[in-house]
């Protein structure tokens, strides 16, 4: 026996257990088919469709229902009726077959006298109808625009959005009747009028030269809901209708992008709506917003941006963090279009980053970074450097604020001491969670200015040694600045230099004249303590033998006996560096040990060397700077570090960690550069392994040492001497052709572009080197950012990491660099893979195929 709908639901929240409720599911359902096979009509058909609804919602299947609510939708009686449209919208979708024996019913419903049947009959279309129903009811749809029930024109503007989206080419046939919804004063007509025509405009653009003649309709009716008085019908919080206001607004920015004259018409009551719309309730801060956003998208006065820039200056200081985040995130959108306006809200931005909020953070982070000038990046990045200071926890947020801080210090640096600076309070504040581009930027700034050896040696000493745990970089960077300029702490005139470039509101002590026994004894502290990891102690031991000789004689003993305790040391690399400064420090010849531990050549940025092409020159990116070393994991239980046998396969790899060697020795084996064969299309092996990062530097060297192609030593043999020759075969750069360089764009779509800026030598056949280019030119950051490559069994590849997995928003460029090499003769081709976070979603994009080699 059929039960009633409320009895079935009493039962299934009476169910102790999953079992028990597909008992009672399962038994009703068979109770339906039992009364349904009978196909006498008792009445109770429309409940036995409603339970079935219940049951479908609660996820068990009902597809035998569905021939029963097309029967109800066939009855004469209301109550039958509304179940069965409620049954098609839920049990059927428009790709069902079946969906097509009810478009008579639906037509006959739309000519009905009652208002109710006929609202049942749009509501069901503007759900579920396919592109075939709306072509054939079209007609009756656009009929029922001119009722005089703003009941039933309500939802026939609803069911037009629906045909139109299904059937675009059937949008010239709406325009009229559209417009026409616009000369009602009915609120509920004049919204759904308006999202029609939104619809109608974003599926076809042109079509907003036949509605911009509604400009001064739209303008009356936001003019007379702004003016009106208290309406209980309509009233929100005191603001009449917002959602109407917000929607007449949304529709004027549409009109008025690209269109002066229409920009025109409206200028003047977005003022007004800006300047009367209370803000303190959500309902006015909605229509601030959209006034904002129609005001920065159309042909507006700079005195309506700026009033725009200021309301979002006050949405910075709303206690709602969804107001906050959609301040930033619009600021974000037009910073560089109002730039100064902007800047003067720059206190409450900064103010932004000690939001507990990570979201707001961020977005505060991408729009400082944004803000920084030349004439403002000392306030800004003091400022961001003291909240760095006070942070805490949360350390992928500390990482993306040093790299911030790191990329406008590069680019807008007033002064090589303040970079240096800036670059050594990073180090000092943030220790590990920095990256390693901090600390190899610092050694290339102290490197190439010798006037600020004497400083930066004094405060990174001074740093190390004050500070109560000195984090792993800190200690790392200045044991290599004192092993190369060591002397400066202990020579006068290094102290005076350095103090006199001390800034003035550093809390530090002035710097004072250090002895060799001091400096030494600090060093021994340091890698006396638990924290110090074998890294630390390499670079301790590189130092120790470099200051042998740039200390007197003094200390040579203990700094002997410093080295010669790692001669049994457990890590092999430690007890090799011992035993050979060991060796060096008993070497009788004074001049050859001197030559051997003098200061190392500060290294050039690989940018300057491999990015100039067409004329543009990358903005020192700090990724191509690192050594391949600093990117091993600094754990020091891992055993890896300590293999001779991998440090001698990547002999290159670690130029700071022994003594110049005579070359032949490194040189002599051809390097293998036998990279895994990709195959091609293969793109499951993630980002590129480590031993291919490898390889370029081993070519690199073997340039610079002369190898050949054979293997053998390119250093040319003095000629005999019956045949002098003018010109020896050394020469060989002055007769090498002129480079080739072209563009290969490889994508473009979603505000993200990507080109290959190619570079091939007419001296290395087959061997491309590519800058990879990424602008983002969304509102947002994309996040996450991975391009994978891969090239044919043929081809080889090496690709270094890119500068930044984030691309940050307005076009900031983010570079990735690679080279393929083809020696086969065949057409060289690459796939490409891009996979990255935008708006909180997840992207991976199919492989886009690269031929376009010349």
């Amino acid at each position: 026996m059929s039960i009633k709908l409320r009895e079935l639901i009493r039962n299934v929240r009476a169910c102790k257990s999953a079992a028990e409720e597909r008992k009672v599911i399962f038994k009703e359902c068979a109770n339906i088919r039992t009364s349904f096979k009978q196909k006498v009509d008792s009445g109770l058909r429309h409940r036995n469709v409603a339970k079935l609804l219940y049951i479908h919602m609660l996820g068990y299947p009902t597809h035998f229902g569905q021939m029963e609510s097309l029967k109800l939708i066939a009855s004469p009686k209301f109550n039958e009726k509304r179940i069965g449209y409620l049954g098609l919208m839920l049990l059927l979708d428009e790709t069902q077959e079946v969906l097509m024996l009810v478009t008579n019913c639906l037509k006959n419903d739309l000519k009905h006298k009652n208002p109710y049947i006929v609202g049942l009959a749009l509501c069901s279309m503007g759900n579920i109808s396919s592109a075939d129903i709306a072509r054939d009811l079209s007609n009756e749809v656009i009929r029922l625009f001119n009722s005089g029930n703003p009941y039933i024109k309500k939802k026939a503007a609803l069911c037009a959005i629906r045909i139109i989206r299904k059937v675009p080419e059937m949008i010239n046939d709406f325009i009229s009747p559209a417009a026409s919804l616009l000369s009602t004063k009915q609120h509920c007509v004049l919204v759904t009028g308006i999202a029609l025509i939104i619809e109608m405009l974003s599926l076809k653009k042109k079509v907003a030269t036949k509605f911009r003649k509604l400009v001064p309709n739209l303008v009356r009716h936001l003019k007379n809901l702004l003016l009106a008085g208290y309406v209980s019908e309509y009233d929100v919080v005191g603001i009449t209708d917002p959602f109407l206001q917000c929607k007449i607004i949304e529709l004027l920015r549409v009109l008025g992008t690209g269109n002066s004259k229409a920009s025109e018409q409206m200028s003047d009551i977005l003022a007004q709506v800006s300047i009367n719309t209370e803000p303190s309730k959500n309902p006015g801060n909605a229509i601030l917003y959209e006034c904002v956003q129609t005001i920065m998208s159309i042909e507006a006065e700079d005195g309506l941006r700026h009033l725009a820039i200021n309301i979002l200056g006050r949405f910075l200081l709303h206690r709602d963090n969804n107001i906050r985040y959609v301040a930033l995130n619009t600021l974000c959108g037009v910073i560089h279009r109002e730039p100064s306006s902007i800047q003067r809200h720059k206190n409450h931005i900064v103010d932004c980053l000690k939001d507990p909020d990570v979201s707001i953070r961020r977005r505060a982070l991408d729009l400082i970074y944004a803000l920084v000038t030349k004439n403002n990046v000392a306030g800004l990045v003091r400022e961001l450097v003291n909240y760095l200071s006070v942070t805490s926890g949360d350390e992928e947020f500390k990482r993306m604020l040093t790299d911030k801080i790191v990329l406008v210090t590069e680019k807008y640096t007033p002064s090589k001491l303040w970079h240096l600076n800036t670059l050594l309070s990073l180090v000092e504040i943030a220790g590990d969670v920095t990256r390693e581009s901090v600390s190899a930027n610092a050694v290339l700034v102290i490197g190439h200015n010798p006037s600020l050896h004497a400083y930066a040696v004094h405060r990174l000493y001074t740093s190390m040694k004050t500070q109560v745990v000195p984090s792993s970089t800190l200690m790392r960077l200045a044991i290599y600045a004192i092993g190369e300029y060591g002397n400066h702490l202990v020579s006068q005139q290094s102290v005076a230099d350095a103090n006199a470039k001390r800034p003035q509101e550093s809390k530090q002590p002035k710097f004072t004249l250090q002895t060799p026994e001091s400096v030494l004894g600090t060093i021994r502290h340091i890698i006396s303590r638990p924290t110090c990891t074998k890294k630390v102690k390499a670079y301790v031991l590189n130092a120790l033998i470099k200051l042998s000789t740039r200390f007197d004689k003094s200390v040579e003993r203990q700094l002997k006996d410093t080295i010669k305790k790692y001669t049994t040391s457990m890590s092999v690399e430690l007890q090799q560096r011992s035993c050979e400064y060991t060796k060096l420090l008993e070497m009788s010849d004074a001049a050859i040990k001197t030559k051997i531990v003098g200061t190392m050549p500060t290294p050039e940025r690989l940018i300057k060397k491999e990015t100039k092409m067409d004329g543009v020159e990358e903005e020192d990116p700090e990724d191509e700077d690192e050594d391949d070393e600093d990117e091993d994991d600094e754990d020091e239980d891992e055993e890896e570090e300590e293999e001779p046998v991998r440090r001698r396969k990547k002999p290159v790899k670690k130029p700071t960690k022994k003594p110049k060697k005579v070359p032949d020795v490194k040189v002599q084996p051809k390097p293998q550069p036998k990279p895994q064969p990709n195959v091609l299309f293969d793109l499951d092996d993630g980002a590129p392994a480590q031993p291919a990062a490898a390889q370029p530097e081993v070519d690199i060297l073997g340039g610079l040492f002369g190898i050949t192609a054979n293997g053998s030593n390119g250093t040319p043999a003095p000629a005999p001497a019956p045949a002098p020759a003018p010109a020896p075969a050394v020469s060989q750069p002055s007769a090498q052709p002129q480079n080739k360089s072209f563009v290969i764009p490889v994508y473009d779509s979603q505000g993200i572009k990507i080109i290959f800026q190619c570079k091939t030598e007419a001296s290395k056949p087959g061997v491309y080197r590519i800058r990879a280019v990424f602008t983002n030119a969304n509102p947002t950051a994309v996040t996450n950012f991975d391009m994978k490559v891969a090239v044919p069994p043929w081809m080889k590849k090496i690709i270094k990491p890119a500068q930044s997995t984030t691309l940050s928003p307005g076009g900031q460029p983010v570079y990735q660099f690679l080279q393929i090499m083809n020696q086969s003769g065949k057409a060289s081709v690459m796939k490409v893979k891009l996979d990255f976070v935008a708006n909180g979603s997840k992207q991976s994009l199919p492989p886009i195929t690269i031929d376009q080699f010349q």
